[in-house]
């Protein structure tokens, strides 16, 4: 039973994840003008964070159950990921962006590209090990 869990949770992650990246962000900047989607961004995504946060320790809970070692360290460094970009770095970036620091706000931001990059590889790399 868990490991059914295990590989929902890893699924709806990984999943989310590539849908994020590949269809809802290019879409918004598409679709949207830029006044308003700077700003529906900037609300969407500490709830981003949030979301995957809560499902990445769920994951990590379900993995240590299970005695999945390789697994529940992928889910652990992704978790402190994601609380690192939501609490730290999106922060920063916002004011950043906000007080017209655009070289400021590129590094943080692309510090949050590479972070969310790496947890798409490691949770892909979970995927092909379960």
């Amino acid at each position: 039973m868990l490991d059914t869990l295990q590989l929902v949770l890893l699924s709806v992650i990984f999943g989310g994840m590539v849908t994020f990246q590949i269809l809802f962000a290019p879409l918004v900047f598409i679709k949207l003008s830029i006044d308003t989607a700077r700003p529906f961004i900037r609300a969407f995504f500490p709830f981003y964070y949030l979301y995957f946060s809560i499902f990445s320790f769920a994951y990590l809970i379900v993995c240590l159950l299970e005695g999945d070692g390789i697994q529940a360290i992928i889910a652990g460094v992704a978790l402190v990921g994601f609380l690192i970009s939501r609490q730290i770095l999106m922060p920063m970036a916002n004011a950043a962006s906000d007080n017209n620091q655009k070289s400021k706000f590129d590094l943080l931001h692309r510090g949050t590209v590479v972070i969310n990059t790496l947890q798409l590889v490691a949770f892909f790399s979970a995927l092909v090990l379960v």
